[in-house]
């Protein structure tokens, strides 16, 4: 479901309201099962249930200004927000959920037994800029696309049949593919008969379109070319609707808690719409 088909049957209001109710069922949930603990100070400003939801919501409305959102919110829906922290707390709230907004993504993924893995290229500046000195050390340049180059880092996912993404990983782009895909899969549990990737995951045993020169007969038909398409889809709406590259972020923390963000907004909205469908 696009953010305009989902505005058409629920007003913002209504949305907030749906998204602050899982959010904070997740949150209760989680420190119930002792998954994670969440600090409490005594006079705090807004629970972290109502960070989440205002940062999530930003996700899902593309807005590419952070601080931005944050103040509309906190001066136009005040009546669902009446105590919020002033905006340099928001911030360093919300980067030190990190690790949290990615276990709420992974929980929200709809498992249908079919998978596609790929990478996409995360900019953190135009790869002409690429030597000018820079404090995010752990960004390197590597390949972009067939001819391409970027500088910055590389999403690694594995896209369930769905759209949803179940798992993730963020590398310098210089990063090998099959390397990292041996970490995000596990021959133990995962079945690689229903994982497909492109052509630089061969020798790794997952479903990969077949070399023009191959001897072998390939089995590869429309359902996997549709697996592939969809991860492409998928890396697509990051991209344009989520602001996914060339964000003004200056350390690997701020990259990461971003990507993470946007992937729990990207579940999530998948989520809501099987919701609505059922």
């Amino acid at each position: 479901m696009r953010t305009k088909e989902l505005l058409s049957r629920a007003t913002i209001t209504d949305l907030f309201t749906t998204v602050f109710v899982l959010v904070d069922d997740y949150l209760q949930e989680a420190q119930r099962q002792k998954r994670f603990s969440l600090p409490s100070k005594r006079n705090q400003k807004a629970s972290y249930s109502e960070i989440m939801t205002i940062v999530i919501m930003g996700e899902i409305l593309q807005q590419s200004n952070q601080g931005a959102w944050y103040l509309l919110v906190k001066q136009c829906y005040a009546d669902l927000f009446p105590v919020l922290p002033d905006l340099s707390r928001f911030y360093r709230i919300q980067r030190n959920l990190e690790r949290i907004y990615a276990d709420f993504a992974m929980l929200l993924a709809d498992h249908d037994g079919n998978y596609a893995i790929d990478s996409k290229p995360v900019a953190i500046c135009h790869y002409l800029r690429h030597r000018r000195e820079r404090g995010m050390s752990q960004a390197a340049s590597g390949r972009g696309g067939v001819g391409k180059y970027v500088h910055g880092f590389k999403l690694h996912a594995v896209v369930t049949g769905q759209g949803s993404i179940c798992r993730f990983a963020i590398t310098p782009a210089n990063g090998h593919d099959v390397t990292v895909a041996r970490c995000l899969l596990d021959g133990r549990y995962d079945d690689f008969s229903s994982i497909v990737g492109d052509k630089g995951y061969q020798g790794l045993g997952i479903f990969t379109p077949p070399k023009r020169n191959s001897k072998q007969a390939s089995v590869w038909g429309t359902f996997f070319a549709k697996l592939r398409r969809g991860i492409e889809s998928v890396f697509s709406s990051l991209q344009r609707c989520r602001h996914l590259a060339l964000q003004q972020l200056n350390t690997f923390w701020s990259v990461r808690a971003s990507v993470c963000r946007k992937i729990a907004a990207h579940n999530l909205l998948i989520f809501l719409s099987a919701s609505a469908n059922v």
